[in-house]
């Protein structure tokens, strides 16, 4: 009620150029201007995300969630996740939430947010010189862009499995903010990225299509991976959130959030969980649209959003300059949890397998460690990292 509060005083204030904020309670129209000042005041009063998805268009906004599409989950990978995980790195990891979270902010209508989007597409594309590997900046409009990589499946390509975390950060002042967001989302975006790297230094050749995503404006109503899912959702069989993955308040691992999502693929998660990750877990709830995850689940794809905590015991210096690595002891160590279900995640969607491509971060013993890695012989696993 108090969402809906905001956005009736705001919409008062009546200007050209609407568009149309749904919210648990309704839709309203706003303007661009209303809508960044109805975030500001919501993240600064409430003290979560936005709570609100933003369209174009007033049926879109009114729409119910179409049906969700059915999926067989089967665990048939192991040989090959268990091959893959050893690479991670954590120290790696670390240093992606450092660097994104150096920057002055992220926010979407940000010089700096802009430079964010540049620098992700140059980190993505540093990890492979394979020609069917595309990464690219979706251009929304906005400042910043969102970062999409493609790794085309060998059977299936009709298919597409999502990954996806959003780049963006938001504190007062907005696109003047001291906004580091290490947390809210840098640790996502960097889990996300560690994922791609390894699976890439692997020569990993999915089955369906694997898309890495790096949304644009979630801090706003969810606009980029609104958008995103809108173009690819007919092909969309299955999308990830990483939304906060380094801050550890609960006395689980890993919370599966209940609503918006869907509840055939949590349970899949859950296994994922017990059979590769080694974490406790277990399910919660955010009672509104937390992130980009609620924007698949609205057409129909089925979506899940593993989260670092309870969303009661959540990070408290999200959206403002306290949140930077401090609030995570200046480790990853929570993260690289979830760096290992999003690479069980990748691997067990898409049905893919080890190519013979060495050439890439090599290493004299790359391959004994991706075969010992594979027998299960974890150790050993360390020598299949640079």
């Amino acid at each position: 009620m108090r969402t809906l509060m905001l956005v009736a005083a705001l919409a008062a204030c009546s200007s050209p150029g609407k568009l149309f904020v749904s919210t648990a309670d309704g839709v309203q129209e706003m303007t661009e201007p209303q809508i960044e000042a109805l975030a500001e005041q919501i993240h600064a009063d409430e003290h979560h995300c936005g709570g609100f998805m933003v369209f174009d268009d007033a049926s879109e906004a009114s729409a119910a969630a179409r049906p969700e599409k059915p999926i067989d989950y089967a665990l048939d990978r192991a040989e090959i996740v268990r091959a893959v995980l050893p690479r991670l790195d954590e120290a790696k990891l670390l240093g992606t939430i450092r660097e994104l979270s150096a920057m002055p902010n992220r926010y979407f209508q940000s010089a700096s947010g802009a430079a964010a989007s540049g620098w992700l597409r140059d980190r993505w594309r540093s990890f492979t010189t394979r020609s069917d590997v595309t990464v690219e900046l979706v251009d929304h409009g906005w400042a910043q862009k969102s970062v999409v990589m493609t790794i085309p499946g060998s059977a299936h390509p009709e298919q597409i499995v999502v990954l996806g975390g959003h780049l963006d950060s938001i504190g007062p002042g907005m696109k003047n903010s001291d906004a580091p967001g290490a947390d809210d989302d840098a640790s996502g975006i960097a889990t996300l990225t560690e994922v791609a790297r390894v699976l890439l230094a692997s020569d990993y050749r999915p089955a369906r299509t694997l898309m890495f995503v790096a949304y644009a404006a979630e801090e706003v109503g969810l606009r980029g991976s609104q958008l995103i899912a809108k173009q690819y959702a007919a092909k969309t069989v299955g999308a990830l959130q990483l939304d906060m993955t380094n801050y550890q308040g609960s006395d689980k691992d890993i919370w599966l959030m209940k609503d918006f999502t869907s509840a055939k693929q949590n349970a899949f998660v859950g296994q994922l969980i017990d059979a590769y990750v080694g974490a406790t877990w277990g399910q919660d709830a955010c009672g509104y649209a937390c992130s980009d995850h609620a924007s698949w689940y609205r057409q129909g794809v089925p979506a899940s959003m593993p989260f670092e905590s309870r969303m009661k015991d959540n990070n408290k210096a999200i959206h403002t300059k306290r949140d930077t690595l401090e609030m995570s002891d200046n480790n990853a160590k929570h993260a690289i949890k979830f760096a290992r279900l999003g690479a069980a995640y990748a691997v067990e969607m898409t049905k893919g397998e080890l190519g013979g491509d060495t050439t890439h971060e090599s290493h004299p013993w790359r391959w004994l460690a991706v075969l010992l890695g594979g027998l299960g012989v974890v150790g050993l696993g360390s020598l299949a990292k640079r």
